[in-house]
């Protein structure tokens, strides 16, 4: 797959990922273990994942590319596209 996880998504994941994963193991609460604590460290282990690999499943399903520089050129591409269509043929 394709890298699609920018700088800025990447610290928000690999700040809330290992929250998420806090959080859950707390909600698990020792031995009597609960479904959503389970969840929840499985979320967080894959934003952690997601930041360290920067490649997002959910992203590449709808299309979501949160890196700036190649959003920048393929936009200047499509821009420029646009500039040689509306000129004249001579």
């Amino acid at each position: 797959m394709k890298e699609n996880v920018g700088t800025i998504d990447r610290i928000a994941r690999s700040i809330i990922g290992p929250t998420l994963m806090v959080v859950g193991y707390k909600r698990l609460g020792g031995d009597r273990g609960e479904l959503a604590g389970l969840a929840t460290i499985v979320a967080g282990a894959a934003l952690v994942e997601s930041a360290i690999t920067r490649v997002c499943p959910l992203n590449a399903l709808f299309g979501i590319d949160t890196r700036r520089k190649e959003r920048a050129v393929r936009d200047f591409n499509l821009d420029q596209e646009k500039i040689l269509e509306r000129m004249p043929n001579y």
